[in-house]
């Protein structure tokens, strides 16, 4: 053979196996990029077909980019329709495979109507409650137990576990917390340099209270130092014994016997009918004598001192046309703040419980949803629920926020929640309590010969609907 021969031969064979090699890179690759092992210059090469695992593994791929499917939930809930509307736009923002729709056949007596929806197997998925152990007693709540152990937000433990606690029977969590007001002495501060008396601090006592309460009624301009002082009947024996809460209730038992009950009420009535700072004394006729018809005397700068709920934050935002600010309530062997709490759960009848727990999750313990409604253009509906420094930040930094309010605030996990709504035949337990009162009022009985009656008779009334409760869990 030649040379030319033999150069021709040569060159056939290096064609042969640089189209070889080239076949078997093209396998490689396309081999590479479908078990997921790729180098980075096989990154963005379409994924080759391939059957049994390899085609798993690449289903399992688009089955995790694929949407959620959307699920609509009905919501049980008083909150007006402009302020629902937001929470509503604000939630679904972010959670687009959820649509909220409020129930309209859940409204007034609330707990009438859902009585009713739930007998015709109408029950909404998400619903406030007036009254926990009402829907908890009639099966209506599930248990958020499981969803809160498996969830590492709450176990942050971020939220205040004395709240939580009074939803909780047996271990069962039936509801949680989603709205938060307190109560306390809100002041005039323009009427405090008027009178040329020294505002109190925070822990200030209640013989500072009275001296103050004294000093600022002044009869003839119809200026009083208090106002609302009968609402304080309710919660100032916790300032006499700290381990007393609303209406002397120590976690298990009522206690209108003891002494920190009486010296309490002794205190409240010897400053409406001895000192008479109070505007509770007087009758409605004289009221709008001196006011004026429909006439609010702490928006006209004539009260001192008003117990009240946070609620008159935003009315005296609006319309006060003086300086004024909030304290708790007053010590003397302790100092405890009153709370308020409403409810929202997940109905056993729900369907898509998992979106329906998100749901609760936003309105009650979750960051995203706090730091919504903490904007400006939200309204100052509630105090949050967690306990995070940012969500507090943007809380008390709101316009017009009483400075007042920051000590308030810090005295939320030893609080007291008012128990109308978590306790157990509670609700019962007031018609017995309005009606003692009213007698002890009108002079018809005193405190001692009807305390041991009042006592009994609510304790009874819990323990017949701690029973119902119990018989069916």
């Amino acid at each position: 053979m030649n040379k030319k021969e033999l150069d021709a031969k040569m060159r056939k064979t290096f064609t042969l196996i640089l189209v070889v090699v080239m076949s078997l890179t093209l396998v490689l690759a396309g081999c590479s990029s479908g078990n997921g092992n790729a180098g980075s210059s096989n990154q963005n090469q379409a994924p080759a077909s391939t059957p049994d695992a390899e085609g798993a593994t690449n289903q399992t791929n688009e089955q995790a980019e694929a949407p959620k499917e959307t699920v609509t939930l009905k919501w049980g809930t008083w909150m007006g329709e402009e302020e629902a509307k937001q929470i509503i736009e604000a939630f679904e923002a972010t959670h687009p495979h959820i649509k909220i729709e409020t129930d309209p056949a859940v409204t007034w007596p609330w707990n009438e109507k859902l009585a009713a929806v739930a007998a015709a197997g109408q029950l909404p998925d998400v619903t406030w409650t007036f009254g926990v152990p009402v829907a908890a007693a009639n099966g209506w709540l599930e248990d958020l137990a499981p969803y809160l152990a498996a969830d590492p937000d709450f176990q942050a433990g971020n939220t205040f576990k004395n709240l939580d606690d009074t939803a909780n029977y047996n271990g069962k969590q039936y509801a949680l917390p989603h709205t938060l007001l307190m109560f306390g002495v809100f002041l005039n501060l323009d009427l405090f340099e008027k009178e040329n008396i020294p505002v109190p601090p925070a822990n200030w006592t209640v013989d500072d209270m009275r001296e103050a309460a004294v000093a600022l009624t002044k009869y003839n301009d119809n200026q009083f130092g208090m106002a609302n002082l009968k609402g304080m009947r309710e919660t100032l024996s916790s300032a006499f014994d700290p381990s007393l809460g609303w209406n002397t209730w120590d976690g298990e038992k009522f206690n209108f016997t003891s002494p920190a009950f009486k010296e309490a009420v002794t205190y409240i009535d010897e400053l409406l009918y001895s000192d008479k700072v109070s505007l509770d004394i007087y009758k409605q006729e004289e009221k709008e004598q001196w006011y004026g018809k429909d006439k609010n005397p702490w928006m006209l700068g004539k009260i001192g001192m008003q117990y009240d709920g946070t609620w008159l934050i935003n009315g005296s935002i609006q319309d006060a046309k003086f300086k004024w600010d909030i304290r708790p309530l007053p010590g003397d062997d302790g100092q405890r703040i009153p709370l308020i709490t409403d409810y929202v759960g997940i109905t056993k009848s729900s369907q898509h419980k998992e979106e329906a727990f998100e749901f609760v999750k936003w309105l009650t313990y979750s960051k995203e949803g706090w730091m919504e409604r903490m904007k400006p253009e939200w309204p100052l509906g509630t105090i949050p629920l967690i306990n995070d420094e940012e969500v507090w930040n943007a809380y008390l930094g709101r316009e017009d926020m009483p400075a007042g309010m920051q000590d308030l605030i810090a005295m939320i996990p030893e609080g007291f929640a008012d128990p109308i709504k978590w306790l157990p035949g509670y609700i019962d337990g007031l018609g017995i309590y309005h009606e003692t009162f009213k007698q002890i009022d009108e002079r018809q009985a005193k405190l001692e010969d009807v305390a041991p009656d009042l006592e009994k008779r609510m304790n009874d009334a819990y323990k017949t609907a701690l029973d119902q409760l119990n018989a069916v869990q």
